[in-house]
């Protein structure tokens, strides 16, 4: 008399975990996007993520015709995750000799560019190397993401950097020519000259090498669905003459740190 009730309960019960697994399967399958907050190029704002990080992921997503919903967490949570789990994207990570077999980079979206810049009235200045960088005294503005990456480089305050508090003041110092260089992004120098109605290529010489430029992309685990990949791919090809990416992308370029 029993066996009929528990039958049916055992089968009911077979039909839940088979349709939890499916969920399950499904989820892991689901394209999702990550990224840690920057105040510039990829922020919360009315229950909203903007900046022009996340708009170059909208465009790459419109263009692929796929979904992926953009998480905003702390970097190391972000980085876990797409390090670890299937069909994740990451918006805005660095390129590293380190990372570059770890993921599939799909497309740029930020460029950081510093340089060393010398007088052209002074050509002993110039420079090509890091090493030759390191005999001269630079200009760097305190605490700032130039002071910060020559010092991981191996430059000091007590051998080769001359510390300021304000731009205003290194540039003035630099013109004088009671410094070498000055190390900055070359547009602000480009800007300064233009405001003072003065040709920055007759008197200045940029000297910019691979340890002082980065790149952020948007990557993609490792492990992600060939099929996916493809799509983001054909995309990201596709988005590199298109205006509002090259927009996007170029307004990223403005941002000082």
């Amino acid at each position: 008399m029993i066996k009929g009730p528990f039958i049916a309960l055992f089968l009911l019960g077979i039909v839940f975990i088979n349709i939890l697994f499916m969920n399950s399967a499904r989820a892991e399958s689901d394209l999702i996007a990550v990224a840690a907050e920057h105040p510039m190029l990829q922020y919360q704002e009315n229950d909203e993520i903007k900046g022009p990080s996340a708009e170059i992921l909208k465009l790459l997503l419109q263009t692929s015709e796929l979904e992926a919903p953009l998480d905003l967490l702390p970097w190391s949570r972000a980085y876990h995750t797409v390090l670890n789990r299937k069909n994740t994207l990451v918006v805005s990570m660095v390129r590293t000799q380190a990372r570059e077999e770890q993921f599939h980079w799909l497309i740029k979206v930020s460029e950081l560019v510093r340089g060393f810049i010398s007088l052209k009235s002074k050509p002993e200045n110039s420079i090509r190397t890091i090493s030759e960088a390191k005999s001269k005294t630079i200009i760097v503005i305190r605490d700032s993401y130039g002071h910060h990456s020559l010092m991981n480089l191996g430059f000091s305050e007590n051998t080769n950097l001359y510390v300021v508090s304000t731009l205003k003041h290194g540039i003035a110092l630099f013109l004088s020519g009671k410094v070498d260089l000055i190390y900055t992004d070359p547009n602000v120098l480009t800007d300064y000259f233009i405001e003072h109605q003065q040709d920055s290529e007759a008197l200045i010489t940029v000297h910019i090498l691979p340890e002082t430029r980065r790149e952020s992309y948007i990557a993609a685990n490792i492990n992600t669905d060939i099929g996916t990949l493809e799509k983001l791919n054909l995309a990201a090809n596709k988005l590199q003459t298109d205006p509002n990416y090259q927009y996007y992308l170029a307004f990223k370029a403005l941002i000082k740190k």
